[in-house]
């Protein structure tokens, strides 16, 4: 999630010589992406700016989109490589018992034992299911320390609690020492 909103895809590339963008989506369905009229566009150093969809269809594994302003070809190349996010209360609610990957980063993950792993920092679709990318706390003293992440799978058998109120994921999982 950036200030602005969730990062739902990124541009891959200009297309056609007025100023349609390709979009890699990330979101499950494709064309979920077409559903929000209002873009942010977010470069690597966070400066966003704010465009209209006007017009966008799938196209094999991308999105095609018109945003209003960007006319030209050289000004849909000026935007690759930006995420498009969208405002967070753009987003429909879960369904019970479902959950944003966006809302669990940053949550404590807490295993059986009570012992505290890390944190989630990013959430990875690598086919098979999603996996939590979480990072250990820093120990006291060891700020100069590199320490591995955990990669934990975010499936039902690894899962025992999401509890985004109490900024916690409970899970079935021993520490890596």
């Amino acid at each position: 999630m950036t200030a602005t909103g969730v990062v739902m895809g990124r541009v891959v590339a200009s297309y056609g010589v007025q100023g349609w963008l390709k979009v890699q989506p990330f979101t499950a369905a494709r064309d979920a992406l077409l559903m929000y009229r209002q873009w942010s566009l977010v470069d690597r150093h966070g400066a966003a700016r704010d465009y209209r969809l006007k017009e966008g269809k799938v196209h094999g594994e991308h999105v095609l989109a018109a945003l209003e302003g960007v006319t030209a070809r050289e000004d849909a190349a000026a935007l690759q490589g930006m995420s498009v996010t969208v405002p967070r209360e753009a987003l429909p609610a879960p369904d019970p018992g479902e959950v944003y990957f966006v809302d669990l980063i940053g949550l404590k993950v807490i295993n059986r034992e009570g012992e505290t792993l890390g944190t989630v920092t990013a959430v990875q679709e690598y086919g098979a299911q999603p996996v939590l990318h979480v990072t250990p706390l820093p120990e006291e003293g060891a700020e100069e320390k590199k320490v591995a992440e955990t990669l934990i799978p975010f499936v039902d058998a690894t899962i025992d609690a999401v509890e985004l109120a109490a900024g916690c994921l409970r899970v079935d999982w021993q520490r890596d020492d």
